[in-house]
This record gives C-alpha cells, sequence and structure tokens, in this order.
C-alpha cells in the first residue's frame, strides 16, 4: 500500500518536472533531426495534454521544414451535422526550440515550454 502511494507521488513529480516555464530567451528556432515514431509520439503526447480531446495525429513530417506547428479543433458532429456550427477558436500554435543541446516545444498561447527527451533537432 505504502509502496504504490510512494510510486504513485513519483510518477506525479516525475511529469510534473516535463513542463518549464521559464526557459530561455537565447532558445532560437529549430527543425528536426532524425525524426523518428518515438519522438512523434512525445509530441503528440504533450500536445494531447494541452489540449485534452484533441487526439492528434501527427504527420510523418512535422517540424523538418519549420519550427511551427497550428492545431486546429474538429467540429463535432452528430447525425451528420456539426454540433454547435462552426469553429470560431483559433488553431493552437506551438514552435520547435533549440538552446545548447536541448529541444524544447513552446506552446504559444500560454507561453509553457515543454523539454523534449527523445527529439533531436538543430537550430534552423
Amino acid at each position: 500500500m505504502k509502496l504504490g502511494l510512494i510510486l504513485s507521488i513519483g510518477v506525479i513529480f516525475g511529469l510534473m518536472g516535463c513542463k518549464t516555464t521559464e526557459w530561455s530567451d537565447e532558445a532560437v528556432p529549430a527543425v528536426v533531426v532524425n525524426f523518428n515514431s518515438e519522438a512523434k509520439e512525445e509530441i503528440a503526447g504533450i500536445i494531447n495534454q494541452v489540449m485534452p480531446g484533441a487526439n492528434v495525429k501527427l504527420a510523418q513530417d512535422i517540424f523538418s521544414n519549420d519550427h511551427r506547428l497550428f492545431i486546429q479543433k474538429q467540429a463535432m458532429i452528430v447525425d451528420g451535422n456539426p454540433v454547435q456550427g462552426r469553429i470560431t477558436e483559433m488553431p493552437r500554435k506551438f514552435e520547435l526550440h533549440h538552446l545548447e543541446d536541448t529541444c524544447f516545444l513552446v506552446d504559444d498561447k500560454t507561453k509553457d515550454a515543454y523539454l523534449l527527451s527523445l527529439v533531436q533537432c538543430k537550430p534552423k
């Protein structure tokens, strides 16, 4: 029982460490290098965490030519009709940045930066 509680607390603190709100102004826009499925899953996991219910499916070539990624919500469809009519919310913008040997995914809306441990990138 105690071991389960300790492990749960450790996981919670571990996940909290993945997000950082203080990243340097010295970080520069970046593009990916040697992009693989694990790196794509890491980025999708962060976006799904930031945008609950988004369930994003990312293209294989994201961040290969540009440091920006725009995510647009899809309209909910019931019986072939949109539930709320058109989508009025602007797309969410994420940017890939490089600082020293580290890559960050930055949410442009909140300015939160997420450390990417599986993504290799280089300055654009």
